[in-house]
């Protein structure tokens, strides 16, 4: 099996994090002339008086859940690593007809999503608009049209099951594609094939199977940074494209760093950490441990706390002002170790647990209390003991990666955190230490916490201040500004020794906004060295 193709959602976006792909290492450029293949199925534009079965309205409550359908038990396919391991973290309860090819199978999954409360199966699509794609992306094309079987048998039946929507995988734009084009979306041929995947994907779902949200099919995309370029004439074209071929304008959710004006908002990562934009992201926690080659990565689960904990965070939040629409981040990866489906490690748990929390998010309850008790009330860390503060281990594109590394302080090896310069864009004298907060400290709203610093200078180093941007609740900032509120930058101490700096931030929220962190130090010339960080309520 394809390594690169099962790792994609961990390994591929650490690679853009971290740089090693900014230079554009898929040499093949997609041709001027570029026409899609036609679209492997036959629905279009819904006839007179044809609706989804179960449309939504913008503020009207609605779930969806990212549905992985790779599996295919008879070939082993994302079952077994290249060397014959165990490729799953968590395992699903049966095997039995496990496949993209088996109605059956997705007609099982179907009805445990609409008992637990889900309204949408956003199916993981790779499909990109080519004569022919890879071995490894079969699925894509062919798994469709048996989830739409399927629905058609549960509503022969007399059950309801869930609408589908598109979740774009956008690694096709990046060299997975049989031309190993990467995708440049500035450019005319760059959008066709762009919208071509989304009309691949809906061609194959009648509009009665159909996700939507005031009428227009709802797609997810993923990270932008796959494509070669992107600005904000994608989204026009698109929906002019899909309105030729649908009837109607298309419904998108784009992650947060795609230009150009979407329907909404969300962030991947849910399943690590709770996270607010337009749509909440919510999980319930993440191992990789069995996908190869991957630095250890564990957000534990907590006997279903760190789940529970996403859920009740929302719906303590105004049902007037929160999110409507809710991505739990996974159906069945189990790779990632981030499924809430019934498996053999957490049995039904977390089919329960969406029952209990979706019944109040549909009804528009709001609850008064959080259940779950903060695990660590002054949270601190040093790069040996990581006590409810967590040193992200990459930073976004461009920031710079923190580091551990050893000092000697007379004849005793200290460890601390440091970073390494800019190399690819922005102002090289900035350097960023990024952290996140266990998500328990914050569950009630306060005033303002107080962040303590002890760092020393750098070897040979003169930097001029440091400030902290984090993230917070202040009503008068939106978006960036919100996520990035910036603290008054402090001089650093030119002296021999450790220092002490203390910040004072107002109104914190620490819902992972600060590129999926909750604050970072922000250095303003040279490098300086962190021995140890805590913070307590004010």
């Amino acid at each position: 099996m394809d390594q690169t193709i099962r790792g994609v959602f961990g390994v591929l976006l650490l690679l853009f994090a971290s740089g090693v792909f900014a230079s554009g290492i898929f040499a093949a450029e997609l041709p001027e002339n570029f026409q899609p293949a036609q679209a492997p199925g036959t629905f279009f534009a819904p006839k007179p008086g044809e609706t989804s079965l179960k449309p939504f309205k913008t503020g009207e409550p609605v779930i969806a859940t990212s549905y992985f359908y790779w599996y295919d038990i008879d070939t082993k396919t994302h079952f077994l690593n290249s060397d014959g391991s165990d490729a799953l973290t968590t395992h699903p309860v049966s095997n039995e007809g496990m496949s993209w090819k088996n109605p059956r199978w997705h007609e099982k999954q179907f009805q445990q999503m609409t008992q637990a409360g889900i309204d949408v199966a956003i199916p993981v699509y790779w499909g990109a608009p080519t004569v022919r794609q890879p071995g490894g992306f079969r699925f894509s094309n062919e798994g469709v049209p048996a989830m739409v079987e399927a629905l058609d048998a549960m509503i022969a039946n007399g059950e309801k099951g869930p609408t589908l929507g598109m979740f774009y995988d956008t690694s096709t734009l990046g060299g997975h594609n049989a031309g190993n084009y990467q995708v440049d979306l500035t450019t005319e041929a760059g959008k066709r094939w762009f919208y071509a995947t989304i009309r691949d994907f809906f061609s194959m779902v009648p509009p009665k199977h159909r996700a939507t949200i005031d009428g227009k099919p709802l797609v997810f995309l993923y990270a932008a940074a796959f494509a070669k370029n992107v600005d904000d004439t994608l989204f026009p074209a698109v929906r002019e494209m899909f309105r030729k071929d649908f009837g109607t304008d298309v419904y998108i959710v784009k992650a947060a760093e795609w230009p150009g004006d979407a329907d909404s908002v969300y962030q991947w990562g849910g399943a690590l950490n709770f996270i607010i934009l337009d749509a909440a992201a919510i999980g319930p926690g993440y191992d990789h441990s069995a996908v190869p080659e991957r630095t250890p990565l564990v957000k534990t689960r907590d006997n279903g706390d760190f789940y529970t904990l996403g859920w009740e965070r929302l719906l303590k939040m105004d049902p007037k002002t929160r999110p409507f629409l809710v991505h739990l981040e996974t159906w069945n990866e189990y790779h990632e170790g981030t499924d809430i489906s019934e498996s053999k490690e957490y049995g039904t748990l977390y089919l329960e647990l969406t029952k209990k929390f979706a019944d109040k998010f549909h009804a528009k309850e709001r609850i008064s209390q959080i259940s779950v008790a903060p695990k660590y009330p002054q949270p601190s860390a040093t790069p040996e003991a990581e006590l409810g503060i967590t040193a992200v281990d990459f930073a976004p594109p461009g920031d710079g990666p923190i580091k551990v590394m050893e000092m000697d302080e007379n004849g005793i090896k200290t460890k601390v955190w440091t970073t390494v310069p800019k190399s690819n864009v922005g102002n090289p004298r900035e350097r960023f230490f990024y952290f996140d907060v266990d998500s328990t400290f914050l569950i009630e709203q306060v005033d303002a916490v107080e962040l303590t610093v002890v760092y020393r200078l750098g070897p040979n180093a003169d930097p001029d201040s440091f400030a902290v941007h984090y993230d917070s609740y202040n009503p008068a900032l939106k978006g960036l500004d919100q996520a990035f509120r910036g603290t008054k930058p402090q001089r650093v101490e030119q002296k021999d020794g450790w220092n002490v700096a203390v910040f004072h931030l107002p109104e914190p929220r620490f819902e992972n906004r600060s590129n999926g962190s909750d604050f970072r130090l922000f250095v303003d010339g040279d490098e300086i060295v962190v021995k140890e960080i805590f913070l307590r309520k004010k």
